[in-house]
């Protein structure tokens, strides 16, 4: 009897383990597909990176509530809306000047964009680990302030954000 239940013991350890891989497997495949998909919209020049997480002028960090905080890159134009990512309550329409985008041996990505606007003139740097569509965004403009914030890389089209129509 004793026997049965160790065999029984071991069946359902080896069975816990096994699905533990399953998931964790599936994880890695999901954060993958979601990295292609997000470089894919890099590519295109066609994402949004909606404000999830950013730092405060004081240095503390603040999560981000509203859709109207967001870095769009549409085609030929990048748009800068709100005070997180702008310093204005404006929505700065800016060209691209330069664009770089380059991915080191890990497979993580570095963008460095120069963008010039009627509000707005900055240079823009968006690092995103491989494995996943997070980024990290630093907004340097050259008056002001440097910004700071995070945000998934996702395609315009799938993106839930507010445009204002007040294009500056």
């Amino acid at each position: 009897m004793k026997k049965l239940f160790l065999i029984l013991a071991i069946i359902c350890f080896a069975s816990t383990f096994s699905s533990a891989q399953n998931k964790k497997a599936e994880k890695e495949a999901a954060a993958q597909a979601q990295f292609d998909k997000a470089v894919a919209a890099i590519d295109a020049k066609d994402f949004v990176i909606v404000v999830d997480t950013y730092e405060s002028s004081d240095g503390t960090i603040g999560t981000n509530t509203d859709e109207a905080n967001f870095l769009s890159y549409e085609r030929e134009f990048v748009f800068l809306q709100g005070m997180i990512v702008a310093s204005n309550s404006y929505t700065n329409k800016t060209t691209v000047d330069e664009f770089s985008k380059v991915v080191d041996k890990k497979g993580n990505i570095k963008i460095e964009m120069q963008v010039m606007g009627s509000a707005i003139t900055a240079k823009i740097e968006i690092f995103m680990k491989k494995g996943g569509n997070y980024a990290d965004v630093i907004v340097i403009p050259t008056k002001g302030n440097t910004r700071r914030f995070s945000g998934e890389v996702i395609p315009r089209a799938e993106a839930k954000y507010y445009k204002r129509p007040n294009v500056v």
